[in-house]
């Protein structure tokens, strides 16, 4: 599903000769930025893309006209059929052909995407491609463009459904929800349609969303008093309710699951033929109900293969992919005279996209819930023990992991009765909360100090997760550690894990040949053991009874 083509507009709209556009294509593309910067124009490269109509390419900037150009690697496929064993061509000194044509594969092959799906030739990352421009040429009208045979699919910011009046296309739905009363009316109602794709199918995964902020018993489209089509909601207790009167949340869930769910089949399409282009779904949704949607379009891009482009203003959409293998961030910036691109894979990039959205502290309000933790290392293996006990738990979804650190436990307080100067009062920031802390100390049954007993008294023994070994790496198993040290590092080792000693010292213990230190890397180390640990390696002390509170804690503050 990744399609690693560099793709680049050029002057157009707020972008110059340097152009903008994105490095790789995944499943899931969130584009953020400050309002004008240039997400709705990465929203039409995308849509030409597929389209491929002349009139983006009229556009112009500063009297040049637009051009979109690709980076392609070659592929031998691609390459194959221009490089025969059996010919020879002057000025190439090889053997044949198809040794010189070998050595293009993963080259980048640059080529600019004309109107119509036209293509034309402009170079090879390579200076020998000289000799061989004549085939090249003929190699660009074999390669595949982005999204070949696939359909655009856009919602636009600006958008409603209202009542309608019969229209004569009405089973078309514009970017902007106009047309989708008449759509909904048409297939409940026209006897040649399957009303059950709305009665059914339809009213099934709103519920799924909404839920449980309200759940509908049924859908329908009745004309109302001015004479025109509306469409109205029945709730669990019987009450009626036109969509004019709701609020905007959900005639915007409702236009996401008309594209996704019913378009495809009115269509008969594959539900992976679409490229579907959402700009600011958040507008007047809770962040409870953004996070539902978002959960729900990751679902969908998974089970479908469908491609996604997002462009938002919300934090909240960058803690639901922020750490997703299948997303990535393309941040669009705008320096006033013109608007530049760069994908996000670092923390400076990071806290780019924070300034420009204004995040503040009152955000972590928006989670549904806190587990805090010392460091980046707890956080790899609790979310690896979440992913073995409940798979479907999701970070950024259904929790958020927040960092302590061991020294700032003693400036936290969880106690809502009162305020000290002294503490930070997390339970006025997130009442939902869960705290796990390191017992430390050389011994099984060490005296906790201050700090670590208050903590504890203010959150309740539901909340908080002193540890049994002196810290969380001691739940650990000797074979997980076996594996990791033989598997990712190539040393045998007898390593024990002794429930009072740091795991750096049992390392050290277990091979003298061993030269790496846990303690100086343990971001990177803990991200590579928690590969290795399996579910028959839960059972370590008491890990699975508080894994299972943890959990149980979590879907409380998700129910």
């Amino acid at each position: 599903m990744v399609i690693n083509d560099k793709i680049v507009v050029k002057n157009y709209k707020c972008f110059d000769s340097t152009g903008g556009g994105f490095e790789r294509i995944l499943p899931i593309n969130v584009i953020i930025g400050k309002n004008n910067s240039g997400k709705s124009s990465l929203i039409d490269l995308v849509e030409f893309l597929i389209n491929t109509k002349s009139s983006f390419l009229k556009l112009e900037s500063d009297g040049q006209e637009s051009e979109v150009m690709i980076a392609h690697p070659l592929s031998l496929p691609e390459l194959d059929p221009y490089f025969k064993v059996a010919t020879r061509r002057q000025g190439i000194d090889r053997k044949n052909d198809k040794e010189f044509g070998i050595k293009f594969i993963g080259t980048k092959y640059n080529y600019l995407l004309l109107e119509d799906g036209q293509k034309k030739f402009l170079s090879v990352d390579d200076p020998t491609y000289l000799i061989t421009k004549d085939l090249f040429q003929a190699v660009t009208n074999s390669i595949e463009k982005p999204f070949r045979g696939k359909r655009f699919c856009h919602i636009t910011a600006e958008r409603d459904i209202v009542p309608e009046i019969p229209g004569a296309n009405h089973m078309n739905i514009s970017p902007n929800g106009i047309g989708a009363t008449n759509y909904i009316q048409a297939i409940i109602n026209e006897e040649d349609r399957d009303s059950d794709l709305i009665e059914k199918g339809l009213l099934n995964e709103l519920n799924t969303i909404i839920n449980p902020d309200i759940k509908f018993s049924r859908i329908l489209v009745q004309k109302n008093k001015s004479n025109v089509w509306e469409i109205y909601f029945v709730n669990s207790s019987g009450l009626r309710v036109a969509l004019s009167k709701m609020g905007s949340g959900i005639k915007t869930v409702l236009l996401v699951l008309l594209n996704l769910v019913v378009r495809p089949l009115i269509e008969k399409r594959n539900l992976g033929s679409y490229v579907f282009a959402f700009e600011e779904l958040e507008n007047n949704l809770h962040p409870s109900l953004q996070r539902r949607l978002y959960n729900y379009i990751r679902r969908y891009s998974e089970n479908n293969s469908a491609y996604f482009f997002l462009t938002t203003h919300s934090n909240i959409v960058i803690d639901a992919f922020g750490t997703y293998e299948n997303a990535q961030i393309i941040h669009v910036s705008h320096d006033g005279d013109k608007a530049t691109t760069s994908t996000i894979s670092s923390f400076n990039g990071t806290k780019n996209i924070l300034y420009d959205l204004g995040i503040k502290a009152s955000d972590i309000l928006q989670s549904n819930g806190i587990i805090w933790v010392e460091g980046p290392s707890d956080r790899n293996y609790i979310n690896r023990w979440i992913e073995i006990l409940a798979p479907d738990l999701k970070e950024g979804f259904h929790y958020s992991i927040m960092f302590y650190g061991g020294r700032l436990l003693a400036r936290l307080s969880f106690d809502h009765e009162w305020f000290n100067t002294e503490f930070i009062p997390l339970l006025r920031i997130n009442t939902n909360a869960f705290v796990v802390i390191d017992r430390d100390g050389e011994r099984m049954t060490p005296k906790l100090n201050e700090t670590k007993k208050r903590i504890n008294k203010e959150i309740g023994d539901d909340n908080c997760w002193i540890t049994k070994g002196r810290e969380i790496e001691n739940y650990l198993s000797d074979e997980t550690i076996k594996k990791w040290l033989l598997e990712k590092h190539g040393y045998e080792s007898d390593f024990i894990n002794d429930k009072n000693t740091k795991i750096e010292a049992s390392i050290s213990n277990s091979n003298e040949k061993i030269k790496l230190q846990y303690h100086l890397n343990k971001t990177v180390y803990s991200s590579e053991i928690a590969e290795f640990i399996m579910a028959e390696s839960i059972d370590v002390l008491e890990l699975r009874g508080n894994m299972e509170n943890l959990i149980l804690q979590i879907r409380k503050w998700n129910s």
